[in-house]
């Protein structure tokens, strides 16, 4: 390949991106606007944010959740993303902080898209156990 070729993302990786910046910033309006009305967010296990947020407010009300009970110190940072026009998905880091705890963590987020937005999420923690115990 030569130099002066120039590969281009897809755009359902920079929408995951742009999603990713924007929640480092705790920027809720342009994460509003990446997801579909019906969008659903999945988390499973067994700690207290774990389970089924359907619309865009439930999530925003969940990523709010993360940042409350971590006292702020929430990141998730993505380190590899993948996207094709209907599926996603994001290799994260994540790291938290509680009192007298500390999560650092990896994580996959799967992704689908429909016209150009979010349709489902579905987190996958590398431990399920650390992030019951890390959040209960």
């Amino acid at each position: 390949m030569s130099s002066s070729t120039t590969l281009l993302e897809h755009p359902n990786v920079t929408l995951l991106r742009d999603g990713y910046t924007a929640f480092a910033k705790g920027d809720m309006d342009l994460i509003r606007d990446l997801l579909a009305p019906d969008v659903v967010h999945l988390v499973p296990g067994r700690g207290p944010l774990c389970g089924v947020y359907r619309t865009a407010a439930e999530v925003l009300g969940f990523y709010v959740n993360l940042f409350e009970l971590s006292g702020g110190t929430f990141r998730a940072e993505p380190y590899s993303l993948m996207a094709n026009e209907e599926y996603g998905a994001a290799l994260v880091q994540t790291y938290a902080e509680r009192p007298g705890r500390v999560l650092d963590a990896r994580s996959v987020d799967l992704f689908r898209f429909r016209d150009g937005r979010i349709t489902e999420i579905r987190t996958l923690a590398e431990d399920q156990y650390a992030e019951d115990s890390f959040w209960s």
